[in-house]
């Protein structure tokens, strides 16, 4: 029911749906005396599917659709789990469920305890199936539209960043967009890859609607192809409500596609074919139009020429006044800023007619006058001078050929001069270009306004100003590095140690061993010039004297736990419970009763901790070969209660155990672990449920986001913060333990220990969730991804991620946040 809230629908191939049947399956398949069922193919629900289809009708149509899928070998999922899918996809479920309850038929192929025969039960099963069956479903196919992993997403996103970078035009575009001033083509297939509900919103656009109205619309107008055939279609001629007039011309194959959603999904290519000779033209850019008709019984030719010269395919349309009723349409549309020239004659009929031009006197002579050139003239401004196509020395225009026919003023036909309206289309082009020069800086000026307000308002306290260079030559910190540091723990040398950890982190033979040293120092545990020998000693004595006073308490919750599970045992026996009176445990020498009340106070605090800890443990990195160990467990499980005995009144909060794992892994030492366990958490308390360190991440994580991604905050503007981000709350909670592996969980930590350290942020987690959303920024656009396709997709990329990637970008980010605060103080 949630992934049909995010989407709307489910497919029907969907493994949530795969899962429902199999529930289903079994709450049918409880109780069933299968030994009756021995007549029929398999002793399965199907069987009783059989049994009822005879008597009810819902039955039979699930039953024959199953039959056909069967037939036709169109599912993967087992046939007794495909009847229950069809009769969800029918929405007949619960009335099944209830004739299966029902019928005398089938009870008796069920024992008395039965979950389909007990009287409450039964009938769940048939209420709770009603949600589901009013969920609505789609039946994709598994092959061609199965949803991808995150991996298939990022493969195919780096693909088309390749082929993007290799001059194709198929990547995905840039932050910004293009100008919009394009050559006219005859072709206006704004892409190859369409759906049906593309092509149906296309299609209805050719239509009258609230936005345009529909002056002409002819079908079966035949369109030459590149290949010489002609092909049909539908025309339409509509007027927008801005004035502008568009033709469109759209292949009969999409007008019935529109109608047959799953033939616009052909993957032969044959309607991406058609989507390419699909035919927009803006009439403002034509400034000539062609007609040709060979007789008053042939088809009519139509060619339209923009102001660059280039013509569109031509436009046959069928013999008789069909040529006549566009042009009239489109002088009607025209009006009344342009106007045909020579314009329509009207007749005393008041219907429009061809004009009657007299030829010139070195053209054959001919009376009918079928071929024409029309321009579409602006009716205000100033025109070229009209000179005479007949005689340059006749006195007068050209009169008409018919007495009943009347025209506006004789047209001026000038093709020798540079034609005024191809010099207005090539101004208003270039005025648009202006304009949207000018726009595109005044939106990036305000852009940047708005970003430096963000940083100044959200994001000034997260870096200090404090400039850090990056030596090309720095090396990571290695054994020679680190004893040359502890033979000379110099102010230098630790300056020195924490660049290189940042910039390069830890490396060596045994990488390992350096960490077990460094780290406390890195933490702050240890004072540079400090030899940690003696304090080795003294952890480990308190740990183990800590280790003996909560044991005490231990021993008395195992107890009261073992009282109340024979208590719970006995009641459910029915067998009488004696009540023990605390009196007899009182003595005069015992502590007093507000003595008492505080340790029982202590008792039920330390048992609400020890469970939940004793959960956490068991489930704690169980895949990795040293919690393999029952006793690398259990050392986990001592140094966990150490510190919450130490901590009590903050207790234990799920996530713990995910923080301290990595540092027993690394020092394997208990009492060391918990020294520098107790300092992390000093910095990761904060950002535990109830306290406010989560907020102001996901908050300073938005408005990073606001500034670095504009396209992705698009995604995430309209969605409360903490909703839209939820899928970075994990990270950090557990400072990126669960998203990176053990290696790469080390390297980072390391970064964000040097960055406090360096006192370049103590927020650096954030810049490297930054990173880690802006590394995938094509994949969350190109598939338009909503908050749930968020988190699933970076819960599919846990243990995924480009560890170095993502660091060095997280520093790049940090350095610019810099600069930028440097550059407003």
């Amino acid at each position: 029911m949630a992934e049909h809230g995010a989407k709307n629908y489910l497919n029907l191939n969907s493994p949530y749906v795969t899962s429902l049947c199999v529930a289903v399956d079994a709450c049918l398949m409880d109780g069933l005396r299968r030994r009756l069922l021995t007549l029929f193919n398999s002793p399965s629900s199907m069987s009783l599917l059989q049994i009822i289809a005879k008597s009810n009708g819902s039955a039979q149509q699930v039953l024959d659709q199953t039959k056909t899928i069967e037939e036709h070998h169109t599912s993967v999922i087992p046939v007794h789990l495909i009847w229950i899918r069809e009769a969800l996809y029918m929405k007949s479920l619960p009335i099944i469920i209830n004739h299966f309850i029902d019928s005398k038929s089938v009870r008796r192929y069920y024992d008395s305890t039965a979950l389909l025969m007990d009287p409450v039960k039964g009938r769940l099963v048939a209420t709770l199936l009603l949600a589901p069956c009013m969920v609505t479903y789609r039946r994709m196919s598994s092959r061609t539209e199965k949803e991808a992993t995150a991996e298939e997403l990022v493969e195919g996103a780096s693909r088309a960043r390749n082929g993007e970078n290799s001059g194709s035009t198929s990547g995905v575009g840039g932050s910004r967009p293009p100008l919009s001033i394009t050559r006219q083509v005859s072709s206006i297939a704004a892409s190859v890859e369409r759906n049906g509900s593309v092509s149906r919103d296309y299609v209805f656009s050719l239509h009258h609607s609230c936005k345009s109205t529909l002056l002409y619309g002819k079908n079966n107008v035949c369109v030459a192809m590149n290949g010489g055939d002609f092909a049909k279609g539908y025309m339409s001629l509509q007027k927008f409500y801005d004035g502008n007039l568009t033709l469109k011309w759209v292949p009969n194959q999409l007008m019935h596609a529109s109608s047959q959603p799953s033939s616009g999904h052909s993957n032969n290519g044959e309607f991406t074919n058609f989507w390419k000779n699909t035919i927009n033209i803006e009439m403002q850019d034509i400034i000539y139009i062609h007609l040709h008709q060979k007789d008053e019984s042939s088809p009519t030719c139509l060619t339209f020429v923009n102001c660059e010269g280039v013509q569109s395919a031509p436009f046959q349309l069928p013999a008789g006044q069909h040529s006549i009723a566009f042009l009239s349409s489109l002088e009607t549309g025209l009006a009344p800023l342009l106007r045909l020239d020579p314009p329509l004659w009207t007749n005393l009929t008041k219907e429009k007619i061809l004009p009657r031009l007299r030829k010139r006197s070195t053209a054959v002579a001919n009376p009918a006058m079928l071929d024409y050139v029309f321009r579409l003239v602006r009716t205000s401004g100033v025109e070229p001078a009209p000179e005479d196509i007949e005689d340059p020395l006749a006195p007068s225009p050209i009169p008409p050929m018919h007495d009943n026919c009347v025209s506006l003023p004789n047209s001026p036909y000038i093709v020798d001069n540079v034609d005024s309206i191809v010099n207005f289309q090539i101004g208003k082009a270039c005025q648009s270009m202006r304009n949207q020069i000018m726009a595109r800086a005044f939106y990036g000026w305000l852009t940047y306004v708005r970003h430096l307000r963000t940083i100044r308002t959200h994001l000034l306290h997260l870096v200090d100003t404090k400039t850090l260079i990056c030596d090309d030559d720095c090396d990571p910190v290695d054994e020679k590095f680190w004893k040359q540091c502890r033979a000379e723990p110099t102010k230098e040398n630790e300056e020195e140690f924490l660049k290189r950890v940042y910039w390069r982190g830890i490396e060596g033979v045994n990488s390992k061993e350096i960490r077990r040293m460094a780290w406390p120092y890195l933490l702050g545990l240890f004072e540079w010039n400090e030899y940690p020998e003696g304090r080795f000693e003294q952890f480990t004595k308190q740990y183990w004297e800590d280790i003996e006073e909560w044991r005490v308490l231990e021993a008395e919750v195992r107890r009261r736990d073992e009282e109340a599970f024979r208590a719970a045992r006995a009641r459910r026996a029915g067998s009488p419970v004696r009540e023990e009176s605390c009196e007899v445990f009182e003595d005069p020498n015992e502590p007093t009763c507000s003595q008492h009340y505080d340790r029982e106070n202590l008792i039920s605090l330390f048992r609400a901790n020890l469970h939940r800890i004793d959960k956490d443990v068991e489930r704690c990195d169980r895949n990795l070969m040293f919690f393999s160990n029952k006793d690398n467990l259990e050392s986990l499980r001592r140094v966990m209660y150490t510190y919450v005995r130490r901590n009590l009144e903050e207790g234990y909060t799920q996530g713990m155990c995910d923080l301290l794992a990595p540092l027993l892994v690394t020092f394997e030492d208990e009492a060391l672990t918990l020294e520098c366990f107790s300092i992390l958490m000093i910095r990761q308390r904060g950002k535990f449920p109830q306290r406010p360190g989560m907020s102001k991440c996901l908050l300073n994580l938005r408005s990073l986001i606001q500034v670095v991604d504009p396209q992705i905050y698009g995604l995430i503007a309209d969605i409360d913060y903490a909703q839209a981000l939820s899928f970075a709350f994990r990270w950090f909670l557990l400072d990126f333990k669960r998203e990176l592996s053990y290696e790469c969980t080390y390297k980072v930590w390391e970064v964000i220990w040097a960055a406090q350290r360096l006192r370049i942020t103590n927020d650096f987690s954030i810049f490297f969730g930054l990173a880690t959303i802006t590394n995938y920024h094509d994949v969350l656009i190109t598939n338009n991804f909503d908050y749930t396709d968020m988190i699933k997709f970076f819960n599919e990329m846990a243990e995924r991620h480009d560890c170095s990637r993502l660091l060095s970008s997280a520093r790049t980010h940090v350095k610019c946040l810099q600069n930028l605060v440097q550059h407003l103080k």
